[in-house]
């Protein structure tokens, strides 16, 4: 099973010091430079205190550590700079302590390292030697959780790391996600996912800096890739975490994650959703972003349900030598999530994929699809008929144009034609009888049998409401409040088997699917009926206003001639 859960509590921590937008608070204050200094040599002389039998190298560069403090303290005004000119020296003691591979040396000296990161005193250089460090200790199994305290601290306090040492950084996280301990995965998973959206936080931040230069360009549609040598230092990050995250999921080799051992599906797709939901407008706004959307991520997904489309239920599938053919739950249903994402975000860039994407939604409702995969793509468009504006987005784009798909009228149709079908072949244990149905119509209401939701309570029998056709009874379930769509098989991403799907619920979802499309396009009629009256009230209202300028104008046009008149008169007396 994917480690897709979080921790229960995760050990990582941002430092207190950093705002909303990683923002110095107080950390360059004289008081805060004072107690960094008297905490770096205080590190220095336990490091030294502790090595002094065993390792006496680490020892003596410990005792030449302090010294080098008191130098930089001493001779410089501004001592942060000095102490990030110098870091490569300042952790050089630190880093060798790591390397005696004693957990009380090697606490000792991360905590020490920390520190140091946290006041943002640490070099590029510095950067790489840490992580070095790091991939070694990871490498040994040593201090699993404070390897990944320790990249966390380096990436959301600084932005020196970029390139390869910020790919190796992240391929640490990633390996100990893989390892045999439950803790180190959980706590590596929920680090891994922290990291992913600080590099895309960094471009989005990167953008921001440069606004008033290059002010950000909406993409169209049929952009053509431009070379990433074009992007800025924290986009080509983003840029090639994004592709590699593709390619693993694609069960390919990675461009820039060098190292990567092993890379579950389900995670890899839980992290491309969280970057795609997260930071749409990164893939608006480039054209190199828009490219991964059209070219990598929209054939990754159709290729991955390709299990789900050929699949029918109780076909013979065991003579077929391969077994993936049959749907996995985990994989179909984060696939379904991110294709919601996919539509709702960025139909605009992706219309002939969409088309593709919303056809498969209608094709997964078959009746010969398992009972699940039907329940999450029910869900899945309910989440699309809560959105009016996307509804007339798709009526536009194919049903009012020749030739093209009509993809409204066919989702219409598949969710009258999914009711229709779980009536004439229902579950078991859900048809009632005429006799049944005629007998308590006798008392004004139609009733179900024991085994089809009727609740005790207090003796007597509560009824839910329900659809009853041909005998057959099916409950409808309150699943959502009126114009939302709450999923409930869509957020299983802790799940590995196939979850039972209770009667009644994938015919309310398609049921408040109806019901929802339906509000949708009456707001909309209503909303366009009532700017149109707005505007010829306007009209009426402009004209009038013309015409009762111009009888004024008018009348005082007659009042003059009556007046030029009377003094013709005048003059000929």
């Amino acid at each position: 099973a994917d480690s897709a859960c979080q921790p229960a509590s995760l050990v990582v921590r941002c430092p207190d010091r950093l705002g909303p937008r990683g923002t110095m608070s107080g950390t360059n204050s004289p008081e805060a430079v004072k107690k960094l200094l008297e905490n770096m040599q205080s590190d220095l002389r336990a490091l030294s205190l502790e090595c002094k039998k065993k390792f006496p190298p680490v020892k003596e560069a410990a005792e030449s550590g302090i010294i080098k403090v008191k130098t930089i303290a001493a001779r410089n005004t501004e001592i942060l700079a000095a102490l990030k000119e110098n870091s490569s020296e300042v952790v050089q003691p630190f880093l060798m302590g790591c390397g005696t591979k004693e957990p009380k040396i090697t606490q000792l000296c991360l905590a020490a390292i920390q520190r140091l990161m946290s006041h943002e005193v640490v070099s590029e250089t510095a950067a790489g030697n840490i992580i070095n460090m790091l991939w070694q200790l990871m490498e040994n199994s040593l201090e699993e959780l404070k390897l990944l305290q320790t990249v966390l601290v380096l990436l959301t306090t600084n932005t020196v790391v970029h390139d390869e040492a910020l790919s190796k950084a992240i391929v640490l996280c990633f390996r100990l996600h893989f390892t045999k301990d439950n803790i180190t995965n959980n706590t590596a998973a929920a680090t891994v996912r922290q990291v992913v959206t600080v590099v895309f936080e960094r471009m989005v931040a990167e953008d921001e800096r440069h606004r008033d230069i290059e002010p950000p360009v909406l993409v169209q549609g049929n952009s053509n890739r431009r070379s990433v040598s074009t992007l800025k230092p924290c986009a080509k990050d983003a840029y090639m975490l994004f592709q590699d995250l593709c390619q693993l999921v694609n069960a390919d080799a990675p461009y820039w994650l060098v190292g990567m051992t092993e890379m579950t599906r389900t995670f890899g797709l839980e992290l491309l959703e969280s970057v795609l939901n997260d930071f749409p407008q990164v893939f608006l706004q480039h054209q190199e972003f828009s490219f991964l959307l059209k070219e990598r991520v929209c054939p990754l997904v159709i290729k991955l349900f390709s299990p789900n489309i050929k699949f029918r239920q109780g076909s013979s599938t065991s003579s077929s030598p391969a077994p993936v053919e049959k749907p996995y739950f985990p994989i179909c249903m984060r696939l379904l999530r991110v294709v919601s994402v996919l539509i709702k975000q960025f139909y605009s860039l992706l219309v002939t994929e969409c088309e593709i994407f919303l056809s498969l939604l209608v094709k997964f409702l078959d009746a010969d699809k398992p009972q699940w995969l039907r329940a999450v793509a029910v869900e899945s468009i309910h989440r699309l008929c809560v959105q009016p504006q996307l509804l007339r987005s798709f009526c536009q784009s194919y049903d009012m144009k020749q030739h093209s798909t009509k993809v409204f009228r066919d989702i219409v149709n598949a969710l009258g034609s999914f009711i229709q079908s779980l009536f004439l072949v229902p579950p078991t244990g859900n048809t009632a009888t005429a006799n049944q149905a005629g007998n308590n119509n006798a008392g004004g209401s139609v009733s179900a049998p024991a085994s089809s939701g009727m609740v005790g309570i207090g003796g007597g029998v509560t009824l839910l409401p329900a659809f009853e056709y041909r005998g057959t009874w099916i409950p409808i379930l309150t699943i959502t409040v009126q114009g939302s769509a709450k999923a409930t098989y869509l957020e299983m991403l802790d799940k590995v088997e196939p979850p039972t799907i209770p009667e009644g619920y994938a015919m309310s979802v398609a049921f408040h699917c109806l019901l929802d499309l339906v509000r949708g396009i009456t707001t909309m009629i209503e909303g366009e009926l009532g700017e149109v009256e707005t505007d010829c009230a306007a009209v009426t209202e402009g004209a009038n206003s013309q015409s009762s300028e111009h009888r004024d104008v008018q009348s005082v046009s007659d009042q003059a001639d009556k007046e030029t008149d009377g003094q013709f008169d005048l003059v000929k007396v």
